[in-house]
């Protein structure tokens, strides 16, 4: 049965808003000054049960054209406008001629808090500048999969790693008056049927791993929305289930802010309704004012528990001032040229030189007069991932092949070849082979890639050795049977609006490359983590976008590696990946040195770790330094090493710096399945620091 759409409500109209303020002039609601809380306590009091039951739903969703993706109800009698939400993780996709930022995979390779906040700060600017309140971003789920349409989204294989750069990105984005929705909460880590897909994984699995990003987003940053996942956890759906928003959540995280669902991913009146979830999106089906009458009425809740909800969603809207002046800061367009520039910045941090064979890059301007491009991506880039994420990038759009003449400058004739003719092959300085698949919301894509993609890279390639291949994905791909092939590897993920701009800046050496790997990358399926419990058996992954309405029978995923991901699953399996988490190439070279361990006088931190970086090479360069942590005396398994702290450091040549971490108890600590606690064993401890999880430079041990 098709779904009936209803009709768009007005807003609050000014003349209604003003007629508001009159009738309850002196009411606490309406006053900035007085607290929070009294002001939310005070409207929830003044509602009728009509408008507190209609409240815990949005209006509708029109995309055809798109006008609406989400918005709460609005209230006339009391003056309560419409609150307008956007997607998403990667820019304001409903603010006019907004800047699409690259990924967020790209803002991972960097390892860059700075930047993140940035990236954030951005992000909500340009929200705001439309009256787009509240972000429904940033996406946090863990890469597994290197399959999975969304990774793009995401920030990488590392609970770590996308804790720390969350935490930034959430602070800027409110900070700018804009509420973060962080999401998908949880366990959401393919797109396959997202709907019919229930993730079964243990509960210390879920909490060092999955669960960790959501924790520091709300603990630490702040985070005044949640948006539940599609999948089912352990049988339950996510938004439906109760452990999950209000045993976890609310009550041992201390969250009291929006807990929203995604759209149309919730089935069971009673059981939503008991779960926490304050708010269904984008309307009401499953709290439509009827089935939500009928358990007032059975007894199964009372008007106390619906005044909790309808609190949950005013308190972080009353607290971000939405009532208090207009939605919208048009004078915030004035920035666009700074989020400009934070996207070119991104793209310069997170590319990834993942081989340089004979130091082919950088390319030298007066030894290079040809350089012939294939692939349709270097003329037809793609900006972005398809789905709730990507948008039309606008047109100051770069594409790779404008990059790329503009770095070579007059003097170097770049041609794009559609064709591939041996002759124009040869007649090249460098070939240069721009490889890509589709990548999109609700859809898996396939690990390799498709043949007329590595028929053009092979052809390439046996005609002209002096070929580089620049991949744009946001994860992983089969590489290994074509890698020999190629004389350098560059990962540039999606470029967004300006990102692209860098990768000709690379190759011709204006800058070094200093992005690394969020990710491991394997060399085939058949040696990571999750082979054999991913897709249902006989599975075919489609390679184009099959559309949003599809079905299929609900089937187990079973994350039986449990915290053996990544790179802790080819340490702990001795397995070596095509390249490992954390690499990442430079055009010059670093030495580690002086590692010093202390744990007195440390103010409440467990340890002090310090060493000395040099840029040892010939050019100024930014290393990513990693700090890894092994337990050497746990009473249960833990993994072989695990991410604690990171940092980039840019030197001179020949420049020296001393870096330093601090290692917290919550560093050394693991969930104790026996105590359902955290818990830091007394005992020895390993640190590791180096250039990647495989390339560890220097070694100590302590005592905690």
């Amino acid at each position: 049965m098709a779904r009936e759409w209803p009709p768009v409500p007005p807003d609050t109209t000014a003349e209604q808003m003003e007629q508001a303020r009159t009738t309850f002039a002196g009411a606490p609601y309406l006053d900035p000054a007085k607290p929070v809380e009294e002001r939310v306590a005070d409207l929830v009091g003044r509602m009728t049960l009509d408008e507190k039951i209609a409240y815990m739903a949005g209006t509708t969703f029109k995309i055809e054209p798109l006008e609406v993706i989400g918005e709460t109800q609005p209230i006339p009698r009391l003056g309560i406008p419409k609150f307008k939400m956007t997607d998403a993780t990667l820019g304001s996709k409903m603010t006019r001629d907004a800047t699409l930022f690259p990924g967020f995979i790209n803002l991972a390779a960097t390892f860059d808090r700075d930047l993140a906040y940035r990236y954030g700060k951005s992000v909500g600017e340009e929200c705001r500048a439309d009256g787009y309140r509240i972000l429904l971003g940033p996406g946090i789920n863990l890469y597994r999969v290197p399959n999975c349409g969304r990774n793009f989204e995401y920030l990488g294989e590392d609970p770590c790693l996308t804790a720390q750069l969350v935490v930034p990105y959430i602070k800027a984005v409110q900070a700018a008056g804009v509420i973060a929705t962080v999401k998908h909460f949880a366990i959401n880590n393919s797109e396959y049927f997202r709907k019919s897909s229930n993730s079964v994984v243990d509960e210390r699995t879920m909490r060092e791993l999955y669960l960790e990003p959501f924790r520091a987003a709300v603990q630490e940053a702040g985070c005044a929305a949640a948006m539940t996942s599609y999948n089912l956890i352990n049988g339950e759906w996510a938004a439906e289930n109760r452990w999950l928003v209000t045993d976890v959540l609310r009550n041992e995280w201390g969250f009291n802010g929006l807990v929203m669902t995604d759209w149309f991913s919730v089935y069971h009146t009673r059981k939503l309704l008991a779960s926490g979830t304050d708010l269904e999106m984008p309307f009401a089906e499953v709290f439509a004012p009827a089935k939500i009458r009928a358990e007032l009425e059975q007894g199964t809740i009372d008007e106390a528990y619906l005044d909790e909800r309808v609190a949950c969603i005013l308190r972080p809207c009353i607290g971000f001032g939405l009532l208090d002046g207009p939605q919208a800061d048009p004078a915030l367009r004035a920035t666009w040229s700074e989020h400009a520039e934070i996207g070119r910045r991104i793209g310069r941090e997170s590319l990834v030189l993942l081989k340089n064979q004979d130091r082919l890059l950088p390319l030298k301007r007066d030894a290079v007069g040809h350089i012939a491009l294939f692939g349709k991506n270097a003329v037809q880039t793609i900006a972005s991932g398809g789905g709730a994420a990507g948008f039309d990038p606008g047109k100051g759009f770069v594409t790779y092949e404008q990059s790329i003449r503009q770095a070579a400058g007059e003097g170097i004739e770049v041609t794009y070849h559609p064709q591939l003719h041996a002759a124009a092959i040869r007649k090249a300085d460098v070939a240069i082979v721009f490889l890509t698949m589709v990548e999109h919301e609700q859809m898996d894509r396939n690990f390799a890639f498709d043949e007329d993609s590595l028929y053009t890279l092979h052809r390439v390639a046996q005609n002209n050795p002096h070929t580089i291949a620049v991949v744009s994905l946001g994860g992983g791909a089969e590489m290994a049977s074509w890698i020999d092939e190629v004389e350098a590897l560059v990962y540039a993920w999606y470029p967004g609006t300006h990102g692209a701009e860098a990768l000709g800046q690379m190759l011709f050496g204006d800058i070094s490359p200093s992005g690394k790997l969020p990710i491991s990358i394997e060399k085939r399926p058949e040696d990571a983590h999750y082979w054999g419990h991913y897709l249902p058996e006989g599975t075919i992954l489609p390679r184009t976008f099959q559309g949003w309405d599809s079905a299929h029978d609900r089937f187990d995923v079973h994350y039986r590696e449990g915290l053996l991901t990544g790179y802790r699953w080819y340490d702990a399996r001795e397995i070596e990946p095509l390249f490992p988490f954390g690499f990442g190439l430079s055009y010059t070279t670093f030495d580690y040195s002086g590692l010093e361990i202390s744990t007195d006088g440390l103010d409440g931190a467990a340890a002090r770790v310090s060493f000395t970086l040099e840029n040892s090479g010939p050019v100024a360069g930014t290393e990513i330094v990693q700090l890894y942590v092994h337990d050497t005396e746990c009473s249960i398994p833990r993994p072989p090493k695990e991410l604690k702290g990171f940092g980039r450091v840019s030197l001179a040549p020949g420049e020296k710096r001393t870096v330093e971490f601090f290692l917290s108890n919550r560093d050394l600590s693991f969930w104790n399945p026996a105590t359902r606690a955290w818990t830091a064993e007394q005992g020895g401890f390993e640190v590791l620091v180096g250039a990647s999880s495989r390339d560890i430079r220097l070694r100590d041990r302590f005592g905690f």
